[in-house]
């Protein structure tokens, strides 16, 4: 993969990256972003449009807090993990559980 980097408004240039190279890059730009959002209060999901993946590789555990861990395989991000506390896990339960109750509906695309 090759992808152009450069400083805002000059030249750039194009730099080759294999899978793992290009991973590091992603991983230090979400670092990176989360210092640059840090201590600005999250903002409500509900509402906003976000990338959905279709059924992803996933992975839930009980974590080593009173919470869960819920892991997903972005295909952009790669791995990415949440420490879910026990609250919000009775929350996503609860909302799982009443989708559990609607008839089956085939679509073509998660809403």
């Amino acid at each position: 993969m090759t992808i152009e980097i450069g400083p805002v408004n000059e030249p750039s240039a194009p730099v080759g990256l294999d899978l793992e190279q290009l991973t590091k890059v992603i991983t230090l730009l979400g670092q990176a972003r989360r210092q640059m959002i840090g201590g600005l209060p999250a903002e409500s999901l509900a509402g906003k449009t976000v990338e959905t993946i279709l059924d992803p590789v996933w992975y839930a555990q009980v974590a080593q807090f009173d919470g869960s861990l819920l892991a997903f395989d972005h295909p952009a991000y790669g791995p990415v993990a949440f420490a879910i506390p026990r609250n919000d896990v009775a929350e996503i339960v609860r909302i799982l559980s009443a989708h559990l109750t609607l008839p089956t509906v085939q679509t073509d695309k998660p809403s």
